[in-house]
């Protein structure tokens, strides 16, 4: 049977948020909390809005969702990430309606954590989710009011080969997205998801932008990625 769990879009590029990437050039990475190698739960939840975008026959479609967060398993050395649970709320469009999201096939695995400190972003490393990934179904069920429209549904997953990646930042980088948050960040620009199947009027790919806390589960303890 499916486990399912309500997601945004934008939170699968974060469904990468800790399950990374594979067949890199960078080194793998050490996970550790307060001093000693984390092997547990995570906890990531969002610091602003999180949107999701994407442009289909009838124009462009924003979303928007103001609370968001996932709970994933990683190992101490950055492998074995899993994504296990989700939740997203208050989510609204730009044609007037609301967007309901389900991620199916929880949970969803593949991948690992990498330290790199040499990127222009100036981020620790990388979170990323492997593709192609045949697990990954988010379900997107969209009322748009604006063009008559009282459901659309669309369906979203990484049929491609270009992997899913989101920067990370540790608690004391001064680059991390939100510099009054102390704990550590992870930072969605862009990445996106391909169209599957359903409505042909929804967007062909759904591009994801957002920042998220990533801190220990339970606890609430920084994490820290090093090599």
């Amino acid at each position: 049977m499916r486990k399912l769990g309500k997601i945004a879009i934008p939170l699968i590029g974060s469904t990468a948020l800790l399950i990374g990437m594979t067949g890199s050039a960078f080194a793998s990475g050490t996970i550790t909390s307060g001093g000693s190698p984390y092997t547990g739960n995570v906890l990531a939840t969002n610091l602003g809005n999180v949107t999701l975008s994407g442009l289909s026959s009838l124009g462009s479609i924003i979303n928007t969702c103001t609370g968001a967060s996932l709970g994933a398993y990683t190992k101490s050395d950055g492998t074995g990430g899993q994504l296990n649970s989700v939740s997203l709320t208050g989510c609204t469009n730009n044609r007037g309606g609301t967007t309901t999201v389900t991620a199916l096939n929880l949970p969803y695995t593949g991948g690992h954590v990498d330290y790199d400190s040499t990127h222009a972003s100036n981020r620790d490393g990388t979170i990323t989710i492997n593709a192609p990934n045949p697990s990954v179904d988010v379900k997107a069920i969209l009322t748009l009011p604006a063009w008559g429209i009282s459901s659309m549904e669309c369906h979203y997953g990484l049929t491609t080969s270009t992997p899913l990646t989101i920067n990370v930042y540790n608690p004391a980088n001064a680059n991390k997205p939100v510099p009054s948050n102390s704990h550590g960040q992870g930072k969605l620009a862009g990445q996106a998801l391909q169209f599957i199947s359903g409505d042909s009027r929804c967007p062909a790919s759904a591009s994801a932008n957002g920042n998220f806390q990533i801190v220990t589960d339970p606890g609430g303890a920084d994490l820290v990625l090093g090599p």
